[in-house]
């Protein structure tokens, strides 16, 4: 019976998060701060559950757990607590009230109150209602001016006075769903922060996230092109959503080492309708090096419209512009130049009453398309001072693309009511770097269509029923790669609005086809799997989807090890019920052993996630450097739908060193000990004659492929001319009238001998793992009875003792390795039956080990045996070892075997009588003693 302890620590176990891999001590913790996982389960924090154990032990109706936050000096940490609730059932008021299956509490027939079970915190009406009213949009201006009061986790008031550059940083904040995605633009003046804070009003750390590692270096070809920061907080807590919407959260950026903050940046987030509406953005930093502007700024939320008439708004967000004497009412100088030169906007703007954090001002103004063009290829400066003192006072900085991070993806097919022949498909991505050029990319895959005849592929405006084309990309197209790679550097206002709203679309034409494939823009966040380089193709395994069925893949790997995917579809539809899955090969190579990672079950056209178990080191190396396949399949059926080749995702190296980290270890289906010789793999204890060779054997065991090439016995012939070489045999054999007549015969006209095929009269020489071809025994195929007849020779100088030469058939008896016999050819003795044992399966299933001979006859684990080969006998000569299912074998001539080789013959000379307690070295020959003599370091001692 289990005890409540026992299922205490059962509980503690599976509330325990496994240990991610590390890289180096900037990168050790996957911060997940504000949840808990629960076996395979990410629990909210504040959520309840009952805990299910699985097998054997199963749902436990009588336990409830909870995600409660524990203080931790000043971190706030999500911990399982789980207790017993069998003492909170209410007594029943009937006489036989009955324990329903799934339920803790017995119940009264009619009863509708349900103590046992676990009710919603708050009820999911409300966070639906929530979800849909809140403010999707926030940002922050990060200064020193920030009114955050900053402590160590020793209580110790953190100094302000470190920022000796004047660095800002502002940044964008997005909810979607229960996620908040990040963004951040900083000064040029400093490398990239360690890490990322939400902290509360008390200072209290609720989550942090790790930004870059030592240096502050990033692997992310998006955020170095465009020098934003970027990452998504997953699965918010309701209670952390609300301090967002009361404007009570704070975002820290600290620089620095793990332990050791250089400086840290702070601001307030707060909510801003310009937000919803916002096309560039602004870093604004204090213009020289004045001790009154220290540790100010100020950030811009810039929108255009084009609609009407041309304008520009700006809702500007700042710090630190005003004097001592500066009360009430001060005015403040806007202006937008181009390189300080031709101004385009000067205003005044009123500031009611000036604020030590943060103060907001707006400014609305009609410019010219001349002005708006400049505006986007970031021509443009903003600046505002004070008007009192406008030198001395004064930030400034370019008008940038906005902070947020995006892309810009679509997939490429065609309607599902318009033909696609060939079934040519495709995706594209775009995105804006920092100088306010649109870099695009175009796959298109299996166009069939000559070089001859001209690929248009253009950006569309799809916002009118007058389709406008508004750029070619024809120009950057590689026909024979199917890509189109460019940056458009002179963008017009007029991509950039339908692109922000969604209405810009990729084109892709042929002389035949006005639109043979097309897909609209979508902005999606960058974070996490969008963090990656490229994405991959979703192409149809299945020919009896539609052409239109096409998906568009990414997938990355951050520095704790965990995989993450976003995976968009169309044309599939929306009620089929999937499951997304990953293969791994080490290669592509016949027989390659797969690594299947299954990574969700979704329905409709949109799946992201990462899961809960770090990446193995084999799945880790295979993603890095192999083959991967990512498959979308039909969740009743299994059908392959859609199939992508994932190919060298950029793994972190520490997720494959040779030693796996503390609480990472390979899973069954991880590394398969299979091996690769020829371009082919073979599986474990699997044996095989090399394709470039007959005569070479090789076999695979613990992995590695080991290979031996056969000496041919002599062969005698009565004469030169019967000598011939056959098609797929190792040596040459003598053919005579009577092999001449076998093949006349309606049988079989092969032996075979462990699983290969010998033509008659062939001689060869028996293959025995580990040590090779055996050269001191010799088989021939019978050419009349088509048997397999084996002798071993005697020869002291080149065979050890235990090869006594006896002949021997596959149907007699067979000799012991010391030359002795059981019985006379041809007869056998009788003993009792054994008692039964258990079957072969049971024994591999209890950690047992094959037998390659007789299969029905395998090794019990732990076992210590001399290989049996059916024809040959007992090797004596040979140890092997059976460990949970694998065999290690070594041959009993070594060194220490030799020595006493050479002083048992000296000392028989010598007429001395040494006995035969230890019979090693009648498994060594005088030749391979030889090798110990003279090899350096393993001189023999003279006796």
């Amino acid at each position: 019976m289990i005890t409540w302890a026992v299922l205490a620590a059962l509980l503690a176990v599976a509330g325990a998060r496994t240990k991610a891999p590390l890289i180096d001590e900037s990168t050790r913790t996957r911060n997940k701060a504000a949840e808990c996982v629960f076996g395979k389960q990410v629990r909210e924090l504040h959520s309840q559950w009952i805990p299910d154990l699985g097998v054997p032990i199963g749902v436990l109706y009588c336990m409830k757990c909870e995600c409660v936050p524990l203080q931790k000096k000043r971190r706030i940490v999500a911990r399982v607590q789980c207790r017993s609730i069998k003492n909170e059932c209410p007594e029943p008021t009937c006489e036989e009230p009955v324990h329903l299956p799934g339920r803790c509490c017995k119940t009264c027939p009619g009863d509708t109150y349900d103590a046992d079970v676990i009710q919603d915190i708050i009820p999911q009406k409300v966070l639906d209602d929530e979800e849909k009213s809140s403010t999707k949009h926030y940002a922050a201006l990060l200064t020193e001016r920030s009114s955050l009061v900053l402590r160590n986790d020793f209580g110790k008031l953190t100094s302000n006075n470190l920022n000796k550059n004047n660095v800002v940083a502002t940044g964008r904040f997005t909810f979607h769903k229960k996620n908040l995605y990040y963004s951040f633009y900083i000064s040029d003046k400093a490398a990239r922060p360690r890490s990322l804070q939400f902290v509360d009003s008390e200072g209290n750390i609720l989550e942090e996230f790790i930004l870059s590692r030592a240096g502050g270096l990033v692997n992310s070809l998006y955020q170095n092109a465009t020098r934003k920061v970027c990452g998504v907080w997953r699965r918010i807590p309701h209670e952390y959503r609300k301090r967002f919407r009361q404007e009570k959260m704070y975002v820290v950026l600290v620089w620095g080492v793990k332990d050791q903050a250089e400086f840290t940046l702070s601001g307030q987030v707060m909510k801003y309708a310009a937000l919803g509406t916002e096309n560039f953005s602004s870093l604004l930093e204090p213009a020289g090096t004045n001790g009154l502007m220290a540790g100010a700024g100020g950030t811009a939320i810039v929108s255009i419209s084009t609609s009407v008439s041309t304008s520009i708004y700006l809702a500007i967000v700042f710090n630190g512009l005003f004097a001592i004497d500066d009360i009430a009412d001060v005015p403040i100088n806007v202006t937008l130049s181009v390189d300080d030169k031709r101004f385009i906007l000067q205003d005044v703007a009123i500031v009611k009453k000036p604020h030590y954090e943060l103060n907001v001002i707006e400014i609305r103004s009609p410019v010219t398309s001349a002005d708006l063009r400049l505006l986007t290829r970031g021509r443009l400066v903003l600046t505002i001072s004070s008007v009192s003192k406008p030198e001395a006072l004064r930030l400034s900085g370019s008008v940038l693309t906005k902070v947020t991070c995006e892309i810009f993806q679509t997939t490429l097919a065609p309607s599902a009511s318009e033909a696609n022949g060939y079934g040519t498909s495709g995706l594209a991505w775009l995105y804006l770097n920092n100088e306010g050029s649109l870099v695009y990319n175009v796959q298109i895959d299996n166009l069939r269509t000559t070089p001859d005849n001209t690929t248009f592929i253009t950006l569309v405006d799809v916002s009118t029923k007058r389709r406008t084309e508004l750029e070619d990309l024809t120009p950057t197209f590689d026909f024979i790669n199917g890509w189109a790679n460019g940056t458009l550097v002179k963008l017009s206002p007029k991509v950039l609005e339908p692109l922000y709203a969604g209405n810009l679309t990729v084109n892709v034409a042929t002389p035949n086809d006005t639109s043979l494939i097309r897909g609209r823009l979508v902005p999606k966040p960058v974070a996490d799997a969008r963090d990656a380089p490229a994405p991959f193709l979703l192409k149809r395994e299945n020919y009896t989807l539609p052409a239109s069925a096409v998906g568009l893949a990414w997938v990355n790997v951050d520095t704790d090890c965990y995989i993450h995917y976003d995976v968009s579809l169309s044309g599939l539809g929306s009620e089929r019920k999937l499951e997304l899955s990953l293969e791994l090969l080490p290669m592509l190579a016949p027989g390659a052993p797969v690594i299947t990672r299954h990574l969700d079950e979704f329905q409709g056209n949109q799946v992201e996630g990462s899961p809960v178990n770090a990446l193995t080191r084999e799945e880790s190396r295979r993603l890095d450097s192999g083959v991967g396949f990512l498959k979308v399949k039909e969740q009743d059926t299994g059908i392959t739908l859609l199939v992508a080749t994932v190919r060298h995702v950029g793994v972190p190296f520490g997720c494959q060193l040779a030693t796996a980290p503390d609480g990472v270890t390979d899973e069954p289906g991880g590394p398969t000990g299979d091996c690769l010789y020829e371009g082919k793999f073979y599986q474990e204890e699997t044996q095989w004659i090399s394709g470039a060779n007959p005569c070479t054997m090789c076999f695979c065991q613990n992995g590695v492929h080991n290979c031996f090439t056969m000496k041919c016995p002599p062969v005698n012939c009565t004469s030169p001319q019967n000598l011939m070489e056959v098609p797929g045999e190792c040596c040459p054999i003598c053919v005579n009238s009577t092999t001449q007549m076998e093949t006349n015969r309606n049988v079989p006209q092969k032996c075979i001998f462990n699983g290969q095929p010998y033509s008659p009269s062939s001689k060869f020489r028996p293959f025995l793992i580990p040590t090779g071809f055996d050269n001191c025994t010799e088989c021939t195929c019978d050419p009349i009875y088509l048997e397999i007849k084996c002798k071993r020779i005697t020869n002291e100088k080149d065979c050890c003792r235990n090869c006594g030469r006896v002949d021997y058939s596959v149907n007699g008896t067979f000799p012991a390795d010391d030359g002795s016999t059981t019985g006379v050819e041809g007869t056998r003795t009788i003993s009792p039956r054994p008692p039964p044992g258990p079957s072969p399966t049971e024994v591999l299933l209890k950690g047992g080990c094959k037998n390659l001979y007789d299969p029905k006859k395998p090794y019990p684990n732990g076992k210590e045996y001399h290989p049996l080969i059916g024809s040959l006998g007992e090797y004596k000569c040979v140890t092997c070892k059976c460990q949970n299912g694998k065999s290690s074998c070594w041959r009993e001539c070594d060194r220490a075997a030799c020595e006493l080789k050479f002083k048992m013959k000296k000392r028989q000379r010598q007429g001395e009588d040494l006995g035969r307690k230890n019979n090693s070295h009648l498994c060594c020959t005088y030749k391979e003693c030889k090798k110990y003599r003279h090899k350096k370091n393993h001189r023999l001692q003279k006796s």
